[in-house]
């Protein structure tokens, strides 16, 4: 990824890279015998006899009727996908046909699609904008009673790498320099990151802490929260029970409500983006107006560059970039796992191989720069990984295949 790295480095570089291997469908008839009969009156022996032919003569009728109507409502049909959409069978791009709303459309010469992550319909009610949050006595984002999940464990923001060791004892960054790393910070259950700030969850309150640094030091700014996640300039966190979405207000620790029941919040360098819990759908908002729009179906997972967002389709037979006008989307590669961003770039992994692409957007090409990883971090010009049993971190040389191994375990 880094256009500085001409050659690999003589210390330390892996050949092939460290993370190479595996990860990751009757008819009948009848007749009628006409029996003709003396003038004297039928016995009952005869009449009932007569009036079993009536009722078998009515059955075979309403089933032959039946049968007409069923075959008129033709074959069943085919099963759904997971995602409820028509599924292609060719995963490789180019592909012969993409997920499509109802039915499975074709490809156009510009790769426009209406694609698993995109359809029309109404925008999200709104919640009432700048409405303050319910919290405790302490503030910040609103507790409650489910417990609080870990978050991650490596992190960056454009010019820094964090990690947790394993023990979550300690959080640490990278100097950049011979694979030395500083502690910046006791225990922390997860790490989050803006372009210029780090983020840190306390282990025993779950409560969200601000890190000043240049000062070296940590403000805590909220309660416990599900997930945060931040733009440029704020922060939002997602409370524990998926209730409501809240703004950081830059002061002490006050948040503000902006959004109701959500499942997951991402972000770009200037969006917040956030999923529907009944839908699974994935929203925008206008910040500026304090709206929320649809713009896509559910995904497995979304991942934002400073200007685009991408999105792994549900049944991650392909990624998906967002066109930016109401709901379109257009295909950029097939089969996939996950997808990661650094400002300026995609990646995603294999759903097969676990292996490493990295995406250029101008060629429409991708390029296997590595093997599986647990998972990975971008800095605005750096690409780290960690290998996939978390013993080590591993920084991309900017030759394909080639990384350096920078730092020991981390917590997994």
């Amino acid at each position: 990824m880094r256009g500085s790295h001409s050659q690999p480095p003589e210390q330390g570089a892996v050949a092939g890279n460290t993370f190479d291997g595996p990860a990751a469908a009757q008819t009948g008839h009848g007749g009628t015998q006409v029996n003709h009969f003396h003038a004297s009156r039928p016995t009952k022996r005869r009449r009932t006899v007569v009036v079993l032919s009536i009722v078998g003569a009515v059955a075979v009728l309403v089933g032959a009727v039946l049968a007409v109507r069923l075959a008129g409502t033709g074959s069943a049909a085919p099963a759904a996908s997971p995602n409820g959409l028509s599924l292609p069978s060719d995963l490789n791009l180019p592909s012969s046909s993409l997920p499509g709303s109802p039915g499975t459309a074709a490809v156009t010469p510009s790769g426009e699609v209406a694609s698993p992550l995109s359809a029309s319909g109404p925008a999200a009610p709104v919640p009432t904008s700048g409405r303050t949050a319910p919290s405790s006595p302490a503030g910040g984002v609103p507790p409650a009673a489910a417990a609080v999940p870990d978050g991650p464990t490596v992190a960056a923001t454009g010019a820094h790498l964090y990690r947790i060791t394993p023990d979550h004892a300690a959080v640490e960054e990278y100097t950049g320099k011979d694979g030395a790393w500083t502690k910046v910070r006791g225990a922390a259950s997860g790490i989050f990151t803006s372009a210029t700030t780090l983020y840190a969850t306390d282990p025993a309150s779950g409560d969200i802490e601000q890190y000043d640094r240049g000062r070296g030091t940590w403000t805590r700014i909220g309660n416990p929260g599900s997930g945060f996640a931040a733009t440029g300039d704020h922060l939002y966190g997602l409370s524990v029970d998926h209730h409501g979405v809240f703004e950081y207000t830059g002061a002490g620790d006050s948040w503000k409500q902006v959004r109701g029941a959500t499942d997951r919040i991402f972000t770009s360098a200037t969006t917040l983006y956030a999923t529907d819990p009944a839908s699974g759908d994935i929203e925008q908002y206008d910040r500026g107006r304090g709206t929320w729009t649809r713009i896509g179906y559910p995904g497995s997972g979304f991942a934002a560059t400073g200007d685009h967002l991408y999105g792994v389709s549900a049944n991650h037979f392909g990624v998906f970039e967002y066109t930016g006008a109401g709901d379109g989307w257009k295909q950029v590669r097939g089969a996939t796992d996950r997808v990661f961003t650094s400002r300026t770039t995609l990646y995603a992994t294999d759903l097969t191989t676990g292996d490493i692409e990295q995406y250029d957007r101008g060629r429409g090409t991708w390029t296997r720069i590595g093997g599986p990883g647990a998972t990975f971090a971008a800095t605005d010009d750096h690409l780290y990984g960690v290998s996939p049993d978390h013993s080590g971190v591993f920084e991309y040389t900017g030759a394909n295949g080639a990384w350096t191994e920078i730092g020991g375990p981390v917590a997994p």
